[in-house]
């Protein structure tokens, strides 16, 4: 596409300039004061701490009605509430010196509370929520819902694109989350500071296909015949007459034959060596299809192949990319064929399956 056939107008980037406010309302006419050090976060007096801890969440209490508030807090109230800044120094690059952590937070703070969610860090949540998980940074709150009364809509963690995964340890994030009724919020964060959110949970795919097990002594004694047919090909086996097939979620037709592929092969002529992953979806009734053009092992079916497309992207653990970068990347071609991806990774005997999916909107 040339330059002169563009027509559309790019996406303005927000940059947040320090001293500026992002708030439409006016200023106060009397300066708020400046936030306090104190105790290792940001101090400030009734009854402006009133009104932000009331009214927007922000800050912990202390005894003579004041609020302390994290720095992402301090910024969001410099830029939403009319707050200024510690001292007229470079204090935000005082806080970054200390923190590494600090600009992400103060971004991510800023974009979840975009159009009136409430977000509130877990250091002012400790004894109302005791059992968080450590990755957790803060509780959000959806604008409909009083921070007070209600126990809270999401968990929120954040990663950088180039941080590596630690699988294991995400499932138990994810786990922990949704097991104290929270919906569990990543954002992950680019190298040109921009945001993009994902929502997790665990899925238990199925389908209606037919599996061995529902044939009956006649088809099972044909199935064998063919297998026992087969003829050896790189990378499958091929049968020369699938006339007497009895299942179709097994294989592919061609060549007035059947294909199978290894996998499938070594499933249904139950050799100890078949892979335990592909036996387990195809146990649970789905149609396995190779994941080639979309990045993935194998793209995965409910019902049969002609009825609808495949919902699920199945990509196993050992395969999966190493950061966030190549996660979001496979997360992005999956949603854009309309399709979940899903990752797998075993559990004892089992597996679970880990979905990773772009948040419309916060």
């Amino acid at each position: 596409m040339g330059r002169g056939e563009r027509t559309y107008t790019p996406r303005v980037r927000t940059t947040r300039p320090l001293g500026s406010s992002l708030s439409a309302n006016a200023p106060p006419a009397k300066p708020h004061p400046r936030p306090v050090a104190m105790d290792g976060l940001w101090y400030i007096p009734s009854p402006l701490a009133q009104r932000l801890h009331q009214k927007s969440a922000l800050g912990q209490l202390t005894k003579d009605g004041g609020i302390l508030l994290t720095v992402e807090e301090v910024m969001f109230s410099h830029w939403y509430r009319h707050v200024p800044l510690p001292h007229d120094g470079d204090w935000l690059g005082e806080q970054i010196d200390t923190d590494s952590s600090v600009l992400s937070r103060i971004i991510v703070m800023d974009v979840m509370r975009n159009g009136g969610e409430l977000v509130v860090p877990v250091t002012h949540l400790k004894e109302r929520f005791s059992h968080l998980h450590v990755a957790t940074w803060a509780v959000r709150w959806q604008r409909h819902e009083s921070w007070k009364k209600h126990d809270g809509f999401s968990q929120i963690r954040f990663q950088r694109t180039h941080d590596l995964i630690d699988w294991d340890e995400l499932q138990d994030w994810v786990e922990t989350v949704v097991s104290q009724g929270h919906r569990p919020e990543l954002c992950v964060m680019d190298d040109e500071l921009d945001l993009t959110i994902y929502m997790l949970s665990h899925e238990l795919p199925d389908g209606d296909q037919r599996v061995p097990d529902d044939l009956s002594e006649n088809e099972s004694a044909e199935l064998i015949d063919s297998l026992n047919q087969g003829v050896a090909l790189e990378g499958g086996y091929f049968i020369s007459d699938d006339l007497k097939w009895a299942l179709p979620a097994f294989g592919i037709p061609h060549l007035s034959g059947r294909y199978l592929r290894e996998e499938e092969y070594r499933y249904l002529v139950h050799d100890n060596n078949a892979d335990s992953l592909y036996q387990h979806l195809a146990a649970q009734r789905l149609l396995l299809r190779p994941g080639f053009k979309y990045g993935c092992k194998w793209r995965v079916y409910e019902t049969e192949i002609n009825a609808e497309h495949a919902p699920w992207l199945v990509q196993p653990v050992v395969m999966a990319a190493e950061t966030w970068e190549g996660v979001c990347l496979s997360v992005r071609l999956a949603e854009g064929v309309n399709k979940r991806w899903l990752c797998a990774i075993p559990d004892e005997d089992s597996w679970r399956f880990l979905s990773i999916r772009r948040s419309i909107g916060v």
